[in-house]
């Protein structure tokens, strides 16, 4: 049997073509890794300071030009990673979540004089009145948070901590205001007291966090300082983004805002009321001629699945705090006395 090499020969033509092929190739392989080893040379390398000219919004110069103090505590804006941190920050706030940024100097507008005046009372720095509305809107749709409230209150606080709160089938006190305001005061200011150092930074990332993490970090990193501490994302966006809400809310000319400021979040408090017969909702706003919703609205603590105040529990008759719309307070107790919900006060 015949065999035969079926191979093409080797033409000198073919094999100057074949290297035509292969050199540029190892040529593009050759720059290829240069490139890699000069990206790697580059990582390891220290980095430079941040170009904050990057940033479309800057910090106010007012703020520049002296010691930045905010919550009894200097913020060290002379450090670049400082600055930048708190920048990308206000950044985001006026650009990426400008309607929300909206929505959160409207709420401030409206309830912080309640904050302010727990805060004052309590000797707690006046900062924190912007803290709620950034605390609600980081944790508002976190599935994982059980919280209430505009400070996303856990559970009620008990009279062991200064304050006497409840909650039942009608009620949420975290829901109330005031006492909710109460509430978070006395456990950030324990926060404060138990964590080394005084920081109010830190008692605040310990209150998203927990105690014990903040304590673990400190030890770990060595030091009490927020700024040299890496946090869990949350507690480190919560604090900057508070400082940079708290910024951007102080100066807001400065940024061009032209935000509608909403009349504050007054009422009429009636306190002391026992009644002789459950209280409903829609009766409160018959008898001051405004709607349920702005009645539910001023008496945050109902749950709308059961819109009324109770004459008592368990065979228990209950004293209510009850709200008002401005100036009507003295008219409705006079109503509910006619009507029988309450023993009639005797007129002057």
């Amino acid at each position: 049997m015949l065999i035969t090499d079926k191979r093409l020969p080797r033409s000198p033509s073919m094999i100057v073509n074949c290297a035509f092929l292969i050199i540029p190739l190892v040529l593009v392989l050759i720059l290829c890794w240069e490139v890699i080893f000069q990206s790697i040379a580059i990582a390891a390398s220290p980095k430079s300071d941040p170009d904050l000219s990057c940033f479309r919004f800057q910090l106010p110069k007012s703020i520049l030009q002296k010691p930045f103090s905010f919550a009894d505590e200097v913020i060290p804006l002379n450090r670049p990673d400082v600055e930048t941190r708190i920048l990308s920050q206000v950044n985001f706030l006026l650009l990426d979540a400008r309607s929300v940024l909206g929505e959160w100097l409207a709420e401030r507008s409206r309830y912080a004089w309640i904050f302010e005046e727990v805060f004052q009372r309590e000797g707690i720095p006046r900062e924190f009145a912007y803290l709620a509305p950034v605390l609600s809107g980081l944790t508002r749709n976190a599935s994982k948070s059980p919280g209430a409230g505009v400070w996303v209150l856990e559970n009620s606080c008990s009279s062991a901590e200064g304050v006497e709160m409840s909650e039942d089938n009608w009620h949420d006190d975290r829901m109330d205001l005031e006492l909710s305001t109460r509430c978070f005061a006395s456990r950030i200011k324990t926060l404060r007291k138990d964590i080394t150092g005084g920081s109010w930074l830190l008692a605040a990332a310990a209150y998203v966090t927990s105690q014990k993490v903040i304590q673990d970090l400190q030890q770990r990193w060595d030091t009490n300082s927020y700024w040299d501490i890496p946090l869990p994302g949350s507690a480190e966006q919560l604090i900057v983004r508070w400082i940079a809400f708290s910024i951007i809310s102080s100066n807001k000319e400065v940024y061009g805002l032209r935000f509608e400021v909403q009349e504050p979040f007054i009422f009429d408090q009636i306190t002391g009321i026992v009644l002789t017969k459950d209280l409903q909702i829609a009766e409160i706003a018959r008898m001051t001629g405004v709607s349920p919703r702005e009645i539910l609205s001023i008496n945050p603590k109902i749950k709308i699945s059961a819109p009324l105040f109770p004459a008592g529990v368990g065979g228990k008759p209950l004293t209510h705090s009850i709200a008002a719309p401005k100036g009507q307070g003295r008219l409705l107790l006079d109503k509910l006395g006619k009507a029988g919900y309450v023993v009639p006060v005797p007129s002057n």
